[in-house]
């Protein structure tokens, strides 16, 4: 029998089995739905308003045409409606921006993804977002700062202090059903609607329900019998405990979060390109979720780690683990090459305002970049004082490494170097006066180097901002390095007051970053020597993926004989804000895409940076430094009786062994300050129409209408201080303790979990909401915590089936009268495959695993090879994230497309899921190595029923029904019949049909 006619019969036997697969259930977008909403208010208005209004507005109206509001929209003008809600095939306004039969705009075609986005819009039925009166105002409605409308909607129950909440009482009957403090709420909300919870749920459905919430695996048949035999008191909190310590715990929970914020490892757009160490970040949530790190610790982390007076450190590898957690901001798509730099960076920083609200605060805050928010109390000015925070940070790729592991090296280097100097001084005494000379240039302050302009910040060196251990200004004297990059040693002075990144070691890395200033003149020209090493000079801030489109703005570095003069036209940027990033050799492309140079060795020395109103050098560079041949030097030496030639021999060889201990850095994407600088307001967000200046500060209705504190830098630590301060911020306590009971429960005491505004759900049990956020806040911010209070109720024991009246009486179960049952997500159905079959790879952490790309998976930035089909068996958390190749299998299961934030996944039930559990390579093959376990675990003494048992609690986390032996019986007669010479075949055939059972892929 072929193996397609294999799988035919397994669909067969799973309809035998009565567990039907999926059928489709899509749904359209409702009318006022906030997500479509969203949609137009952050993608359609600011098309409508950048492109259209201004001759189809409230002044005029070309073609008696206006698109300010849904009813002119639709209304139309001289040649009709201009959409076809729906229909954007049928509609004027697409074919005319499409450049059909009609062509607008007139002078030129709108980028491609802005006609993607007006037709998306169409197709979804043109939801528009308030319905307010047109207005000819050209800036952003500002007006709602302290004003009664503001006043008004701070008053929304969620801007509320949280409340402290007493426990209802239970009396009666009720009270014995009572486990936990979150049962007496529910059973009050339910005893309002004449509701009785359901019964509790059997031991089975227990440990498969905790594990896949726990960890996102299926219990193993041995977990299961120990924990139903468990007769012991506390079984079940023992049980919790395990899971929770579990090194999978942290991957489970790790996976959700970074949901919230966009994860991927790629930046997207055209092609693609690697956000370089992007799974340092990953890897840090784990780690952050094992070791219940307290959230708000976390929260602070995440926004500000980099500026913390004591970092936290990794336990393991001494690591700094604090500024990892700014890897967030640095997750998002972005254009590698965008025309518009100034714009570019804007819509990154909207992107990391709408993630952090929205993770942090359940706030839609980018809603009010074009206009004060239509809903909430939230202004344009709120939106731009945060994006102040934003505008002062850069991006870097942070070292890691702790000061235990490294200080100690250069500190035993600095010793043999200041050994070295000792010897010559030594030497100088012995040798000819010429090189007596030598020596002495060598030791002195080097040659003098030129005055930078007064007034510009860059050239005032001793401002530059380094990470890394491998920059610091070279001293006056005694301020060489040692060359060991040849097969000869050397010894090379260095230019006093120079920004020198060698003169420990050039095996040392680092990067050191300028001053902000803005481009007054022309060109910028550079002083330096190295080899190897790179200069960037970073436009308003966009971070370089590839040497964008208008060049000219990196340059590597080879002088290696001396310091020359580099030179960079700026004139399409003048008045535009710019810093200098310096690299040494070994990091120097770090700023792109690539990897780091295998050797690990370069250096790089900056003597002068100045403006000019001419290309021209300004003047010869100074003389090349002092330079001394080690070998020359002791051979000289080495006449005589004078030990003095050895012992440098001995000295330098000490050194290169010191140097050789000089590990690889430890790097990952990370924020790092720049200059303090507000942000101004963009008129109708707009980066080319500019209002006032706003000074940085959290939103106002949160305590924000001070200033921020900070004078100098970002100020981000004031930020994340207050962000959770509950004194003044009650959301963010509130927005986790809700995603941690929508994950449990299947959906949040807040069903909308990141809109927790106007346009949001209300809360079902606004009192037991508060009574967990302040629970939270007293326990330490302690999310294991949490899962404890959480799971120790009778609530989440319960069964999922409930009473026909119970469901009549509420169909959505927004009082929890029963549990949800919920579908896995994606990552955890192919999890549980590789789980079930065998291949599972338990290790945790480490770089991403290639996607595998089958032929059909094409476009530009396409991997050239593609990764294992099975992943190297390792859980889908491991699996490399590439925006433009995301996996299929994760797609058909409805994993969010890393844009922005989504806290609450889809659960779509459509016929693509079925074909794909049927069909799918890695599903087949699974299957095959689950027969292959089954067939070498369970000896050949043992019956079929047997074997038929152990699939089943391995899939199911329960014995099969007598029906179930039966037809499964029946069937492997009757395949055998088929193949009697291959078993294998015949047994994966029956445990392909079970992976394609619903019970397989839902939780009871």
């Amino acid at each position: 029998m072929t193996r397609a006619r294999s799988r035919r019969t397994a669909f067969g036997l799973a309809a035998l089995l009565a567990l039907a697969t999926f059928a489709a259930a899509e749904e359209p977008v409702a009318s006022g739905d906030p997500a479509a909403v969203e949609f137009f208010e952050k993608q359609v208005r600011p098309i409508f308003v950048e492109r259209c209004v201004g001759c189809h507005g409230p002044e005029k109206q070309k073609g008696d045409l206006r698109l300010d509001s849904r009813a002119a929209v639709l209304d139309g003008g001289t040649l009709g409606p201009a959409v076809e809600p729906g229909d954007p095939d049928s509609s004027l306004l697409v074919d005319a921006i499409r450049y059909g039969d009609l062509k607008m705009p007139p002078k030129s075609k709108l980028p491609p993804e802005e006609i993607e986005i007006l037709a998306q819009w169409v197709a979804r039925g043109a939801p528009w977002g308030v319905e307010a009166e047109p207005t000819a105002s050209a800036g952003p409605r500002t007006g709602l700062d302290g004003s009664p409308e503001f006043s008004r909607r701070a008053e929304f129950w969620s801007f509320q202090p949280i409340r402290a909440v007493e426990p209802p009482a239970i009396e009666g009957p009720r009270a014995d059903w009572v486990r936990s403090p979150i049962d007496r709420f529910l059973l009050a909300a339910m005893a309002g609607r004449g509701l009785e919870p359901a019964g509790e749920a059997d031991r089975q459905t227990l440990i498969r329900r905790l594990t896949f919430d726990l960890i996102g695996l299926p219990p193993t048949p041995q977990e299961v019998s120990a924990f139903v035999a468990d007769e012991h008191p506390g079984a079940y909190e023992r049980l919790v405990d395990r899971l929770l310590a579990s090194p999978q715990y942290g991957e489970r929970w790790g996976r959700h979060w970074l949901d919230l914020v966009r994860f991927a490892e790629t930046a997207g757009h055209e092609f693609d390109y690697d956000l370089l160490n992007a799974w340092q970040y990953r890897d840090y949530v784990v780690r952050a979720f094992n070791r219940d790190l307290p959230y708000d610790e976390f929260v602070v982390e995440q926004i500000a780690g980099d500026l913390l007076a004591t970092p936290r450190r990794d336990p393991v590898d001494g690591s700094n683990e604090s500024v990892r957690g700014t890897g967030f901001y640095w997750l998002g798509e972005g254009v590698h090459s965008p025309l518009d730099v100034r714009d570019e960076g804007v819509r990154r920083v909207d992107n990391q305002i709408d993630v952090l609200s929205k993770t942090f605060m359940g706030l839609t805050v980018s809603c009010a970049r074009c206009h004060d928010h239509k809903f909430d109390p939230i202004s344009a000015r709120d939106y731009y004082a945060l994006a102040g925070f934003l505008r002062g940070t850069r991006h870097q790729q942070a070292f890691l490494d702790s000061h235990i592991r490294i200080d100690p090296i250069v500190a035993d280097l600095k010793a043999r170097k200041e050994s070295l100097a000792d010897l010559l001084d030594e030497a100088a005494a012995r040798l000819p006066v010429d090189r007596k000379d030598a020596i002495e240039a060598l030791l002195g302050p080097g040659p003098a180097i030129p005055t930078p302009d007064g007034d510009f910040p860059p050239g005032r060196l001793a401002a530059w901002r380094a990470s890394g251990d491998a920059f610091e200004i070279a001293n006056e004297a005694r301020g060489f390095r040692v060359d060991l990059r040849e097969e000869a040693p050397r010894l090379v002075a260095a230019h006093a007051g120079s920004l020198h990144s060698g003169l420990v070691s050039d095996r040392l890395q680092g990067v050191v970053r300028s001053p902000t200033f803005t481009i007054r003149k022309p060109f910028l020209q550079v002083l330096a020597s190295g080899s190897g090493g790179r200069f960037n000079i970073v436009i308003d801030g966009f971070e370089k993926v590839r040497d964008p489109i208008y060049g000219g703005l990196t340059r590597g570095v080879d002088a290696k004989g001396g310091p020359s003069w580099m030179g960079f036209d700026v004139r399409t940027w003048l008045g535009h804000r710019a810093y200098i990033e310096a690299c040494d050799g070994a990091t120097a492309e770090f700023t792109g895409a690539t990897a780091r140079p295998v050797d690990g060795r370069g250096w790089l020395a900056i003597l002068a940076v100045r403006e000019a109103d001419e290309p021209g050098a300004p003047a010869p560079p100074p003389p090349a430094p002092a330079t001394i041949a080690v070998d020359d030097l002791i051979r000289e030496l080495q006449t005589g009786d004078s030990p003095l030639a050895s012992r440098l021999a001995a000295a330098l060889s000490e050194y290169r062994e010191i140097e050789s201990r000089v590990p690889d850095p430890i790097l990952a994407p990370a924020a790092v300050d720049g200059d303090g600088e507000d942000e101004f307001v963009m008129l109708r967000g707009n980066s080319r129409t500019l209002g006032e200046a706003v000074p940085r500060r959290v939103l106002a209705v949160l305590g924000g209408a001070a200033p921020s504190p900070s004078t100098s830098g970002s100020g981000r630590l004031d930020l994340a201080y207050a962000l959770v301060d509950v004194r003044t911020n009650p959301l963010t306590p509130r927005v986790l303790v809700n995603r941690i009971w929508k994950q449990h429960f299947g959906e949040g005491l807040v069903r909308s979990p990141d809109d927790f505004g106007v346009m949001g759900q209300a809360p079902t049990h606004p009192e037991l909401l508060d009574w967990l956020a302040s629970e939270f806040v007293r326990r330490g911010w302690s999310i294991k915590a949490m899962h404890r209070l959480i799971l120790g109720s009778a609530a989440y024991r319960m069964a999922s089936r409930a009473t026909p009246d119970a469901d009549r009486i509420d169909p959505t179960n927004a009082l929890l009268h029963r549990m949800n049952v919920r579908r896995l997500e994606a990552e955890a159905v192919r999890d549980a495959l590789l789980a079930v079959s065998g291949r599972l790879d338990r290790r945790v952490g480490g770089p991403s695993v290639a996607p595998h790309l089958s032929p059909f998976m094409e476009g530009r930035g396409r991997p050239a090879t593609s990764g294992p089909l099975d992943g190297q068996g390792r859980r889908s958390l491991y699996l490399q994230v590439r925006r433009n190749f995301l996996n299929p299998m994760f797609q058909v299961f409805d994993a969010p497309v890393p844009f922005s934030t989504i806290g609450r996944r889809h659960a779509s039930n459509v016929p693509a899921q079925a074909l794909t559990l049927l069909n799918d390579p890695l599903v087949l093959e699974l299957a095959d190595a689950w027969a292959g376990r089954l067939l070498a675990e369970v000896g050949a003494d043992q019956d079929d029923v047997g074997r038929i048992e152990r699939l089943y609690r391995e899939a199911f986390g329960r014995a099969p029904t007598v029906e179930e032996i039966t037809r499964c019986s029946a069937y492997l007669e009757a395949r055998k019949g088929v193949e009697p010479s291959s078993p294998r075949a015949v047994w994966a055939d029956l445990g392909h049909a079970l992976f394609n059972v619903k019970e397989f892929v839902y939780v009871d």
